[in-house]
């Protein structure tokens, strides 16, 4: 783990920290595979029930440390890059759980393709955004900007925001529908473990299953999402959690979900 990211669990929230002010929080090789570790390990720990991705007061995430990008030899062939291909750097998009990336001060580069990944985004009144990548030479590096960012926001705006790299605010952010709601920068951690519990109050599971079904949605037709969705139906029909809903709600009292 890198000593620049911080990981804390208290009362079911993960709150996973970039801590590198000096570097306007850019992050090293190091430091994006400790928040994916830190991802991963919240993902699989029942304690927890939902993330939240943040930084220092006033800082996000630059984006990448300009000074560990690595040359691309002439001749590479794209295909032998699987790493780039195979996931592993959507680890915030793909978790099971609600991810909620509460940003303050600017969030650039890669430091907005891993915002951009999590399911909810509230920013601070400080918070500023910018696809910067076609300035450098380079299309958004995740990917995330240039297939879940139209999603987001729509094509035309999408495509304003990547060809040219300009800054845009947190006001503006929530106007296009890319930020949830914005707030004071003392009351951003407080709105995210809020949201945190509201949107990780239900089934486990179910939340999951939901989740996976939207995140594919997009990608698939309406017949083939049906087939996915009836099947996702049918094991939740089937889980513990499902039961206990439903007895919850005859005994009139608050759910016990064990995610199963």
């Amino acid at each position: 783990m890198s000593e620049f990211i911080g990981c804390d669990v208290t009362d079911g929230l993960a709150v996973i920290t970039i801590d590198r002010p000096q570097k306007r929080n850019a992050l090293s090789y190091a430091m994006l595979a400790a928040i994916r570790e830190h991802v991963l390990a919240a993902a699989d720990d029942p304690a927890v029930a939902a993330i939240v991705l943040t930084g220092v007061p006033g800082q996000f995430c630059a984006g990448t440390d300009l000074t560990e990008l690595h040359d691309v030899e002439p001749g590479t062939n794209a295909q032998d890059r699987s790493q780039h291909t195979d996931g592993q750097h959507w680890f915030l998009h793909d978790c099971p759980k609600p991810v909620i990336a509460a940003i303050d001060g600017p969030a650039a580069g890669l430091g907005v393709e891993l915002a951009t990944q999590c399911d909810f985004r509230i920013a601070s009144t400080g918070a500023r955004f910018s696809w910067i990548f076609v300035q450098r030479g380079l299309i958004p590096d995740t990917g995330a900007g240039t297939w879940l960012l139209p999603q987001l926001v729509g094509l035309q705006m999408a495509k304003r925001l990547v060809y040219s790299g300009d800054f845009i605010d947190a006001e503006q952010a929530r106007e296009i529908g890319f930020v949830l709601d914005v707030v004071e920068p003392d009351d951003l951690l407080v709105a995210a473990r809020s949201l945190a519990a509201s949107v990780s109050s239900g089934s486990p599971f179910a939340v999951a299953h939901a989740k996976r079904l939207i995140n594919a949605s997009s990608a698939k037709s309406r017949d083939e999402h049906l087939v996915d969705h009836v099947a996702a139906m049918t094991e939740c029909q089937l889980s513990d959690d499902h039961r206990e809903g439903v007895a919850a709600f005859l005994d009139k009292r608050p759910a016990v979900f064990t995610g199963r």
